[in-house]
């Protein structure tokens, strides 16, 4: 029999209406029953919409809770999310860790999304300056490459065509709930951190800490759906270079501190 998720605010309601409380439904026992359903709908304002996968609770935003939950009847409302589940009840009956929801990396991911919290102007400094150098040292290989190949017009394409790839191969491997969340909770708490320093630096060391965060997500499929060791050190290395390691395992890249 699968095991239905529901992702909720830290306060226990949904995060689509924030009206229907999962928490106290666990505390009571009783079953939630949608104010206005109609099975069968694709209209997400009369279902309930639970998941069979943990990663994959649409609309899931970091910090979160995460419930164990019995529906009642289901369907799929949408294609196009293979994972979602439409009913017009549940029971909730467990609370599990809300680090689910992340995926194998969960505690790598939110101790870089703490970290993000902690960004200093200083920070945001060393996270300009490495990713200039990162700049530079691809347009230098990919000014060799045009020499070499007798193709001017390789230059910066070379390192545009590269990170296309890193983000396209990363985002095909597990662009779930769980990376959207990852994503926009690195963002948000690097950008709030940050906004001490120069806007376009604050905003730079925002994304560059997302792009770390999306990096994270996925380091176990390295090696599958066109993910390679390559397009990984690609998305982390200027976090890594600036601010440090992300994961234990991770070899040194060029730059990396000591």
């Amino acid at each position: 029999m699968p095991r239905y998720y529901k992702a909720v605010r830290p306060d226990g309601t949904d995060f689509w209406s924030g009206t229907i409380d999962y928490a106290a439904a666990l505390a009571t026992g009783e079953p939630i029953h949608h104010p206005d359903p109609r099975p069968g709908s694709r209209d997400a304002t009369h279902y309930l919409s639970v998941a069979t996968e943990v990663t994959e609770c649409t609309g899931m935003r970091w910090p979160c809770r995460v419930f164990v939950v019995e529906p009642g009847e289901t369907w799929a409302p949408s294609s196009g999310l293979p994972h979602k589940v439409a009913c017009t009840s549940v029971r909730v009956v467990e609370e599990v860790a809300a680090t689910l929801a992340l995926g194998p990396q969960a505690g790598e991911i939110t101790a870089l999304i703490e970290r993000c919290t902690q960004i200093t102007v200083t920070d945001v400094e060393k996270l300009a300056a490495a990713w200039d150098a990162a700049w530079d040292a691809a347009r230098d290989a990919a000014r060799a490459a045009a020499r070499d190949a007798a193709r001017a017009a390789a230059r910066a394409a070379a390192w545009a065509a590269a990170w296309d790839a890193a983000w396209d191969a990363a985002r095909d491997a597990a662009w779930d709930a769980a990376g959207a969340a990852a994503w926009a909770a690195a963002w948000d708490a690097a950008w709030d951190a940050a906004r001490d320093a120069a806007w376009d630096a604050a905003w730079d060391a925002a994304w560059d800490a997302a792009w770390a965060a999306a990096g994270l997500l996925v380091r176990d499929l390295i090696g599958q759906h066109g993910l390679t060791q390559g397009h990984y050190d690609l998305l982390t290395q200027v976090w890594r270079t600036a601010i440090g390691p992300i994961h234990p395992d991770d070899a040194p890249i060029a730059g990396d501190p000591a």
